[in-house]
């Protein structure tokens, strides 16, 4: 037996005979497979019936427009992304804790007073060790690393070279 043929090349080895009762046989098959869709479908739709008398046919999940917090909103008309108030909270609110003025707190305060007896330049990690020894509680295993992203927004600091920080004026 030899390589079964595909196409129009199989189709021209074959009489009108044969092809007639191809075509037969699928139109066959797509009649049972008609007539199985149907039954399905009458049987879903007693079952959908049965639900909906017992009291079960409510969707489950979600309400529509509920989105998890941190999933992008969805696209409004013409592919544009929502807006604020479409997401049913009032434009330019902000969620979670109000932010205080930059360069204003207890570790900004204790990184001026470690930097302020410097004659010279430091690295941010020579000044969070002057931090810690000078009373600051932190629980941060990189706390140079914080002290760095705290340096960045201080307006009274300057940074004469890379890595290193000394107080203005």
């Amino acid at each position: 037996m030899g390589r079964r043929k595909r196409g129009w090349n199989a189709a021209s080895g074959l009489s009108l005979a044969d092809l007639r009762r191809l075509l037969d046989e699928k139109s066959a098959e797509n009649d049972r497979l008609s007539a199985r869709r149907e039954e399905l479908a009458a049987e879903l739709s007693d079952v959908e019936a049965e639900l909906a008398a017992a009291g079960g046919g409510k969707k489950r999940g979600r309400k529509p427009g509920k989105r998890r917090p941190g999933r992008p909103p969805k696209a409004g008309r013409r592919g544009r992304l929502a807006k604020a108030k479409d997401l049913g909270r009032p434009k330019g609110k902000r969620r979670g804790r109000k932010p205080g003025p930059k360069g204003q707190s207890d570790l900004h305060n204790a990184i001026r007073s470690a930097m302020s007896g410097a004659s010279e330049p430091m690295k941010a990690a020579d000044i969070a060790k002057r931090v810690v020894s000078s009373g600051y509680k932190t629980k941060s295993k990189v706390f140079h690393l914080i002290v760095g992203q705290r340096l960045a927004e201080m307006k009274d600091v300057k940074k004469p070279e890379r890595g290193l920080y000394v107080l203005k004026g």
